[in-house]
């Protein structure tokens, strides 16, 4: 809550209901059109309980995404720790990343509608998106696999490369078929940190 008292269970419940009504109608109509009222309505509370938890749109807009983007790199984080293989781990990370974007109801809508609302999440200078995105490719190559600076070159190198997927969709890579972002990791992905390891 905004008051900065400690939160409760049931607090944490009415942020979460706030949070799930915001990303259903974002899912919808995207972020420009909604206000502060039809997310009060849709999680059935008062306009003034919403107004304990978030001071206006702008603040609502960022913890959903902060939420989002969280939930987003644990699954695939999940999906990374099955696999003890480093190459596994890349392929199956890569895969959960793109799909988990690309199949992402409130993501695909904004991207769509109102795709400047993004940019100081996904692109912009140190963008949280970016940060994260690192962080799971950094976790999914084994320390001692590549030099530290490599291995967070690397880790920028397919963390961009999602990004590019995703915000320009298209092309003839096929990442859009039943195995497609697997296959593209084998012939693309793996064989570049194979050479930097010096394992070809």
């Amino acid at each position: 809550m905004t008051s900065g008292s400690p939160p409760t269970a049931e607090s944490g419940d009415t942020r979460r209901r706030i949070l799930d009504a915001a990303l259903d109608l974002a899912s919808t109509t995207g972020l420009r059109k909604y206000s502060m009222e039809q997310i009060a309505r849709t999680a059935k509370i008062g306009r003034a309980t919403l107004y304990l938890y978030f001071n206006g749109r702008e603040a609502l807009i960022a913890a959903l995404v902060e939420a989002e983007l969280a939930r987003y790199f644990a699954d695939i984080q999940s999906v990374i720790d099955r696999y003890q293989d480093t190459d596994d781990r890349l392929v199956h990370g890569f895969a959960a990343a793109y799909r988990g974007l690309h199949h992402h109801p409130a993501f695909t809508t904004v991207l769509r509608v109102n795709p400047e609302l993004l940019v100081p999440y996904l692109i912009a200078d140190n963008s949280t998106a970016m940060e994260l995105a690192r962080a799971f490719v950094y976790s999914a190559v084994r320390e001692g696999e590549l030099p530290d600076d490599v291995r967070a070159q690397f880790a920028e190198h397919v963390a961009r490369a999602i990004h590019s997927f995703i915000l320009i969709p298209g092309g003839v890579l096929e990442l859009d078929s039943v195995d497609g972002p697997e296959n593209y990791a084998r012939r693309f992905l793996l064989p570049v940190r194979r050479a930097l390891s010096g394992d070809r």
